[in-house]
């Protein structure tokens, strides 16, 4: 309580202050007030948008108390400052002390930030170089290798087990072992056990261990949501669960191991083009799919009259509909 006081309570005062200093006509000292209260603000606004942190916006709570406590400050400094009071004239130049050190510390801090990212993205820019460069050696010796991909791929992996560029660049391969991916599928490396689990190869049991055992397992439910061999069971359980993270119906729509219950209410519920579209693309699509998937779309026709997903359907219908009833 006393925190959102302090922050919320100083700048109304400080407002305050302001309007009765021009009401009473003495402006001594409010130009120096009003610029080091905008010196500060402009400052910390930009040191928080140099932040790429999803929670750097929380920041901008504070940003009326600093503009208002330099604004004290630059005050007493432009009205005492000349005073011949010892302690008055002291505590104007270390009120202009405090606020030149508030606006320095922003614009330190939005430094800092910048240098730290720069560095980052040096560090990720030369990665991203190295994952590359062994993708290239990688598909090089394949193709010089070939009816032993496989043979070629778990070797290399278990020779370079710690080499994370590596192994991120030989995981999207489909020739690796299911062995070796069930290996990397529960590793501690979270990116390394993420291209595992999306690799075509796993096996539902590695998938299935993968949903129940890690520790943070919302990490993998996007991949878990779009792989064709996550076990049904696995595919229930996550549909229904409370959402920790959104968009996992276009990946439930477009695989074609999701049980059909799922399909069905998917394509009786979704007002997603992008959904309806992964649903239209599933190898598992039939004609009650597609059926419930047209009475869903149509009866928004009028306010989505150009959806292209209308126009599929009418394409499917005599296709799958047909073919249903000549069986």
């Amino acid at each position: 309580m006393i925190f959102f006081l302090a922050i919320f309570g100083l700048p109304l005062v400080y407002l305050a202050v302001v309007l009765a200093t021009l009401a009473r006509k003495d402006p001594r000292g409010l130009g120096l007030s009003l610029f080091f209260f905008a010196a500060s603000v402009a400052s910390g606004a930009w040191a928080i948008l140099q932040s790429r942190s999803s929670t750097a916006g929380i920041g901008f709570i504070a940003i009326p108390f600093l503009g208002a406590l330099a604004g004290f400050l630059g005050l007493a400094f432009g009205r005492y400052r000349a005073s011949t009071e010892p302690v008055r004239k002291a505590g104007a130049w270390l009120g202009l002390l405090g606020a030149l050190l508030l606006v320095s510390f922003n614009i330190a801090q939005g430094a800092q930030t910048r240098a730290k990212y720069r560095v980052r993205d040096h560090k990720q820019a030369e990665f991203s170089a190295e994952v590359a460069r062994d993708r290239d050696s990688i598909s090089t010796a394949l193709k010089q290798n070939p009816g032993r991909q496989r043979a070629y791929l778990d070797s290399s992996i278990r020779a370079r087990t710690n080499d994370r560029a590596f192994l991120l660049a030989a995981l999207p391969n489909d020739s690796i072992s299911p062995e070796i991916l069930d290996t990397l599928a529960n590793s501690n490396d979270l990116g390394i056990a993420l291209e595992a689990v999306r690799n075509p190869n796993t096996t539902g049991e590695t998938l299935a261990q993968v949903y129940r055992t890690k520790s943070y397992p919302d990490y993998f439910f996007q991949a878990l949501a779009a792989h064709r061999n996550t076990p049904p069971e696995i595919l229930r359980e996550l549909y229904h669960r409370p959402r920790t993270i959104t968009g996992l119906e276009i990946w439930f729509a477009g695989n074609p191991s999701t049980p059909k219950e799922i399909l069905t209410e998917i394509a009786r519920t979704t007002n997603e083009r992008a959904v309806a579209n992964a649903l239209l693309g599933n190898p598992a699509l039939n004609c009650g799919l597609l059926t419930e998937l047209a009475a869903n779309l149509m009866k928004r026709q009028n306010h989505d009259a150009d959806n292209p997903e209308v126009a599929r359907i009418t394409q499917l219908v005599p296709v799958l509909c047909e073919r249903k009833a000549a069986q």
